[in-house]
């Protein structure tokens, strides 16, 4: 769980991870980044109080490290056979899904994740209710679904086996640094989806895809994906292009609206100056 300027909602977060009802251990490990309010208060209150508090490994960092080295830093200290991802911001709604998940991927060698359907909310909006993220007409997933130019799944929502995950040297310098986790997963082996919807999403003034310009972010998933096909060597290249070239399209498109608009905007100040 990477958290920074969460205080609204980590506490909703943590306590769907310590519900968790299940028959292995659990480490949730927090990776604080410095963030400039009372995350850490709430963190360590919920510690010292909640029955499962002793499952919390938190960890606040002195400097703001960025979003993507702290959400390695924070991968390279999860030690457990299995992991699963769910950001500051959302929260988990089963409290067997760790279970159902770990037992499914426990018989089912050539999996190497799965996940589930995800509820989605936005707060942004006034009175918004919780509906369902997307939509699907299969349950097996391989790697050219996830080089699409949309997210297979919600992040909250997966859980994987950490010996199918590497950390190339290139994650550093992306910013979508959970779709390439579910790339560098399912490089590894099938996706299984469960029908059922166990977490919830949430869009807010703190998320990191809510803050992002249009042209900054095909330009980001451009980068990803020249990234993706070096490191799969030839493997899904046809997909791999074809999104690429979606996104190049998209930046054309913005581009050319952006200087339609400029001109009209020049004219109309030249027939303002000429009245």
């Amino acid at each position: 769980m990477i958290t920074y300027g969460h205080e609204d909602y980590i506490k909703e977060a943590i306590e769907g991870v310590l519900m968790q009802d299940c028959d292995f251990e659990i480490e949730l490990l927090i990776a604080d980044d410095c963030s400039p309010d009372a995350t850490q208060t709430i963190v360590e209150g919920i510690k010292s109080t909640h029955k499962n508090g002793d499952w919390i490994k938190y960890i606040k960092h002195q400097t703001n490290k960025g979003m993507m080295p702290n959400f390695i830093w924070a991968l390279n200290e999860c030690k457990g056979k299995y992991v699963a991802l769910c950001e500051g911001d959302d929260y988990w709604t089963d409290s067997l899904k760790l279970q159902k998940q770990i037992d499914f991927l426990e018989v089912n060698n050539e999996f190497s994740g799965c996940f589930h359907n995800t509820k989605f909310i936005n707060e942004l909006e006034p009175h918004s209710i919780p509906k369902l993220w997307r939509e699907y007409d299969k349950n097996i997933f391989f790697l050219k679904d996830t080089l699409s130019n949309r997210a297979l799944f919600h992040t909250a929502s997966f859980v994987f086996k950490s010996s199918a995950l590497v950390l190339p040297d290139w994650l550093v310098n992306i910013e979508s640094g959970d779709m390439a986790v579910f790339t560098i997963v399912s490089s590894k082996g099938k996706l299984f989806r469960f029908d059922e919807s166990w977490s919830v999403y949430r869009k807010n003034i703190t998320g990191v895809t809510n803050n992002v310009k249009q042209l900054d972010y095909h330009r980001s998933r451009i980068n990803l994906f020249q990234y993706f096909n070096n490191f799969l060597k030839g493997r899904e290249k046809e997909q791999i292009i074809k999104t690429i070239n979606f996104h190049k399209d998209c930046l054309k498109r913005i581009k050319t609206k952006k200087s339609v608009l400029y001109m009209f905007k020049m004219l109309l100040k030249k027939i303002k100056n000429n009245l």
